[in-house]
């Protein structure tokens, strides 16, 4: 976790440069915490890329959803033609890698998730710096570890 040159508002004060031990402790919590989220906003970033891609997957997810459902019959979803066409695969190959690669990343978000929220009670009810420092770290190594050699496709 960064210790050094911390800002932070807390209680109407406006904590400027600070070192993470010589904030009050409160303080030291709000900083805690908004570093973890700050880690899970660039691991969700290195995981989606651009969020509108995310969109767009979650576009084909539902179509590829509804196309697998229908047995992989009838007109095939603009979304899951558009893999067909570009990767060479059929209907169903593609549908298939499209709902792989969307629940590969709906995992990996959930992990993020859940280790950002843990990570942020357990700084809630930290009762010393140390204690507070701790928790972060751990929940910064959990979110990045699920993130790492992880890319947007």
């Amino acid at each position: 976790m960064q210790k050094e040159y911390l800002n932070v508002v807390f209680g109407g004060t406006s904590y400027v440069g600070f070192e993470f031990d010589l904030l009050p402790l409160g303080a030291a919590l709000l900083a805690a915490q908004q570093q973890i989220d700050q880690v899970a906003n660039q691991a969700r970033t290195s995981i989606l890329g651009d969020p509108l891609l995310a969109v767009e997957l979650d576009m084909a997810a539902t179509e590829a959803k509804a196309f697998a459902a229908a047995g992989f019959e009838g007109d095939v979803p603009r979304s899951v033609q558009a893999w067909v066409d570009a990767g060479e695969l059929t209907p169903q190959a593609a549908t298939e890698s499209i709902l792989a690669e969307w629940a590969e990343w709906v995992d990996l978000l959930q992990t993020v998730r859940a280790a950002r929220l843990m990570g942020k009670q357990r700084v809630l009810k930290a009762t010393s710096h140390r204690e507070a420092e701790v928790a972060t770290d751990e929940a910064i190594g959990l979110i990045r570890a699920s993130a790492e050699g992880v890319g947007s496709a």
